[in-house]
């Protein structure tokens, strides 16, 4: 077995230090790879094949976007669902449907991500991640 650094042996101290007093460590994010063998595209490019599939299947869906910043005169502002897939529609038997696109290589998802893809499918809906067209099918041939 490795030796552990100077920086993680502090680290595992300090986890364990906040353990001892009750202190709630905050959930890490998720690391994603492809689960079939894909290409390496760029999100968006993964994110526009998903879509045009999508509409070729008939699956009402349409593109989330979330951002935030100054908005006109009214300042800081908010637009979109934190956390929300890239992709999020309707399927024919009226489940809700919530793609996560990452490139193709992987990614990593946030913890409001995480939060959010637990809330959907504890609600019957579907919520994928993809790093291409072939996961989206495969992940979907099920329930369409």
């Amino acid at each position: 077995m490795k030796q552990k650094t100077k920086k993680q042996l502090k680290a595992d101290c300090f986890k364990a230090f906040q353990k001892m007093r009750g202190i709630k460590v905050p959930p890490k994010t998720h690391r994603t790879k492809p689960f079939l063998d894909v290409e390496v595209k760029p999100e968006s490019e993964v994110l526009k094949e998903c879509l045009a599939w999508l509409k070729r299947k008939n699956i009402f869906a349409d593109r989330m976007n979330v951002g935030s910043g100054v908005l006109g005169p009214g300042g800081y502002r908010t637009y979109g669902i934190v956390g929300a897939g890239d992709i999020v529609g309707l399927l024919q038997n009226g489940r809700h449907l919530e793609v996560e696109c990452k490139a193709g290589k992987g990614g990593v998802m946030s913890v409001k991500q995480i939060k959010r893809e637990k809330d959907i499918k504890k609600n019957n809906g579907v919520y994928v991640v993809v790093h291409s067209v072939a996961e989206l099918e495969y992940f979907l041939k099920e329930v369409i």
